[in-house]
């Protein structure tokens, strides 16, 4: 059975029912959420029992996989380890505690400026907003000359950003130059919260949105980048969730609501049936409505927990392509109870599954284009996304004939593509993934690998495939599936 629940309101309400006063639903990746081994903490033995027995509690009564009551009492925190039967179930300290909720803090205590090195310049790329830099008056294409007074020019860009960065209320003198202009600025370090979301223009309209969590604030950080985009002449949109392990639940709900409308995920607990949580009302795929801006989510094997939300509601519902590879496949979530009698229980409490009803845990979420290499997944969406915007709003890529017909101009592989009943995984996806590579060979057209001790010479023109034997003799068959 399937029950329905719509609204970001709604959707709280729900798994605040699930779980009654449970804080926040944090959803992590293992990284970042699975549990180390803890210290006992320092109380009377009465309130060691009593510490156990509030624990076991919560055990009981919200914990999603079934335990035996032959584990209780339990006697110690170590029996945890035995009663706990998933990797991110555990007893956190409070110095754990303070390091767990470090993990999704993107702060720093510097000026609020991102620098590139270019031919041994080092440039301002970026300003943090409401920064020490931006209420100077630094900009983004300031070249960066000195800090301090010494010279930055040849130094790497890991030794400058080492020497702007510093303690909270300290000063940093820069001298920048600005077109035919230098400017000298003392500013005080702060700490600096970098945004969860940034994006830089990859050319043609198209903006490449790097997610780095779903920490708090990351959906009105996606909000306010959005306005920014659309002001400059948005035209299409790339979503880089690589290495994105995670965050809490409901800025990903809150977030993929921007892009998609319809159901986002289906939850359940131990105790209840599946039930479908939909697009926030304020959201309501308001940035998508009538396939206004076409999208492509990257994904690789670091994406995980809340970017698998994400990334499998935008997919489930045609709202954008997936091009990367599987994605971690976590898909239970975990809440953090403060307990009592000192530290605090993270528990796993739910799982989730994306909107089309495919498992998440342990499987991940599948793309749509198989592409390894981190430098070809970005191709690969600029590819997509300027077909699309080639073709006009007449052709829709995000639907199965469109899509088709964009592989098909455009040489890209489905994964797996089907032909004659058979199906196949690209070539060079293959190879990298099993430890090998591919390479040109002394003509145009031509490609050579190894497998299993056998030279392959595969040329693309004349589709032919040919391998040395034994010998030094070849053996070569026409018409393969590139």
């Amino acid at each position: 059975m399937l029950d329905d629940v719509d609204g970001g309101e709604k959707m709280i309400c729900t798994l605040n029912r699930f779980y009654g006063t449970l804080a926040r639903v944090l959803i992590l990746a293992l990284v970042l959420a699975a549990c180390l081994p803890f210290p006992a903490p320092a109380v009377s033995a009465q309130d060691n029992r009593e510490l156990l027995q509030e624990i076991e509690e919560h055990i009981k009564n919200f914990y999603l996989y079934p335990v035996e009551e032959e584990d209780f009492p339990l006697k110690s925190l170590e029996d945890l380890h035995r009663v706990l039967k998933d990797p991110y179930s555990c007893y956190l300290g409070e110095e754990q505690y303070r390091l767990f909720e470090d993990s999704l803090d993107r702060s720093l205590y510097g000026v609020g400026i991102y620098l590139e090195m270019r031919d041994s310049s080092i440039i301002v790329v970026n300003v943090v907003p409401d920064s020490p830099a931006r209420k100077a008056g630094i900009e983004s294409g300031d070249l960066l000359i000195a800090v301090d007074g010494s010279p930055v020019t040849h130094l790497p860009l890991e030794e400058v950003v080492a020497l702007i960065q510093g303690e909270e209320g300290e000063k940093v003198t820069l001298t920048l130059r600005r077109q035919e202009t230098f400017l000298t600025l003392t500013l005080v370090r702060e700490k600096i919260r970098l945004p969860a979301v940034d994006y830089t223009w990859a050319g043609d309209g198209i903006a490449l949105v790097h997610i780095y969590n779903f920490g708090e604030g990351a959906a009105g950080d996606m909000e306010l980048i959005m306005e920014e985009l659309e002001r400059e002449g948005l035209r299409g949109l790339i979503f880089d969730l690589r290495a994105n392990q995670g965050g809490y639940l409901n800025e990903a709900l809150e977030m993929a609501s921007l892009f998609s409308d319809g159901t986002l995920l289906l939850v359940r607990d131990r105790d209840t049936s599946w039930q479908a949580i939909h697009a926030w009302e304020k959201g309501g795929g308001s940035y998508q409505s009538g396939g206004l801006y076409p999208a492509v989510v990257l994904i690789d094997g670091g994406t995980a927990s809340a970017a698998e939300i994400f990334s499998a509601a935008l997919k489930d519902n045609w709202k954008a392509l997936l091009v990367g590879e599987a994605s971690f496949g976590k898909g239970t979530m975990q809440s953090v109870l403060p307990l009592e009698h000192g530290g605090y229980l993270k528990l796993t409490v739910a799982e989730f599954a994306s909107p089309g009803g495919n498992t998440i845990e342990g499987s991940g979420v599948e793309p749509h284009f198989l592409v390894p290499s981190g430098k070809e997944q970005l191709q690969t969406a600029l590819l997509l996304l300027r077909y699309k915007l080639e073709q006009g709003p007449a052709e829709n890529i995000f639907e199965e004939a469109g899509l088709t017909r964009a592989q098909e101009l455009e040489g890209l592989s489905r994964v797996p593509l089907e032909i004659g009943g058979e199906r196949y995984l690209p070539l060079r996806a293959v190879l990298l993934l099993t430890g090998r590579t591919i390479q040109p060979g002394a003509e145009p057209g031509i490609y050579i690998f190894f497998w299993e001790n056998r030279l392959y010479r595969l040329d693309i023109q004349r589709e032919i495939l040919t391998w040395s034997r034994e010998g030094g003799k070849s053996s070569a068959f026409q018409k393969v599936a590139i």
